[in-house]
């Protein structure tokens, strides 16, 4: 299947190298997850639900809203939930919502500083650009700091399809074992863990206590600690 090669970032190269170092060093121990991969909407930025507050607007996972059910469940993609809630409530602007409401979380933003260099780090959304445009990557800053960045709408399927983590995995040239995926959906996680990659939940209603949980998986601890996965 064609598709579009991924963003990549000039760390790319370097986090490699300095993973097959790692890996390469009799004296240092092997870390068996190398590599950690995030999803973007709703883990490095909120849902929408977190930021629009109007009373009226739907409470996603936060209460009961069957339609969303779907979307957690795999049965619905997530841009066809809000194509539907876009029909049936034409008086909120969702594309304004998105552009103008949603930045990267605080703690995610700690956590990327924490984790700079330590480990790989590489995104897998679905379609961001359906909601940014082309040139989503560039209006958000943070996103620099990714190793390497990929759109499985780029690909030409969504995930939770394991197609797309196989995908992932041949960009990252990476083995299932060593990457840790994290995302706010139970469905995609199912879908990662189909091909053998390590899963994380990204609690939404938690996000501080999610991001400890990403750090305590791979083992870092906050940047003040001398402790380096990968060296230089």
């Amino acid at each position: 299947m064609a598709f579009e090669e991924p963003w990549s970032r000039p760390g790319r190269g370097r986090a490699l190298r300095r993973a097959a170092a790692v890996r390469s060093r009799a004296d240092t121990p092997t870390l068996r997850l190398t590599t950690i991969v995030l999803d973007l909407g709703g883990v490095v930025v909120p849902t929408l639900f977190e930021v629009v507050d109007d009373p009226t607007f739907p409470k996603g996972p936060f209460g009961e809203d069957r339609l969303y059910d779907g979307v957690e469940q795999g049965k619905q993609q997530e841009r066809d939930y809000w194509a539907e809630l876009s029909q049936r409530r034409p008086d909120l602007d969702l594309g304004a919502f998105m552009r103008t409401r949603i930045t990267v979380r605080d703690e995610v933003r700690t956590m990327l500083r924490d984790i700079g260099g330590r480990v790989r780090l590489a995104a897998l959304t679905n379609d961001m650009a359906h909601w940014f445009g082309q040139d989503w990557a560039a209006k958000f800053p943070e996103f620099g700091g990714f190793d390497l960045l990929l759109e499985a709408g780029r690909y030409g399927v969504l995930k939770p399809d394991p197609s797309v983590f196989r995908w992932a995995l041949g960009q990252l040239r990476e083995e299932p074992e060593s990457c840790l995926f994290v995302d706010d959906l139970p469905s995609n996680l199912a879908g990662a863990r189909a091909v053998g990659m390590e899963t994380e939940h990204f609690a939404v209603g938690d996000p501080a206590g999610s991001v400890q949980r990403i750090l305590d998986r791979v083992g870092l601890h906050p940047s003040r600690s001398s402790h380096r996965v990968f060296r230089p």
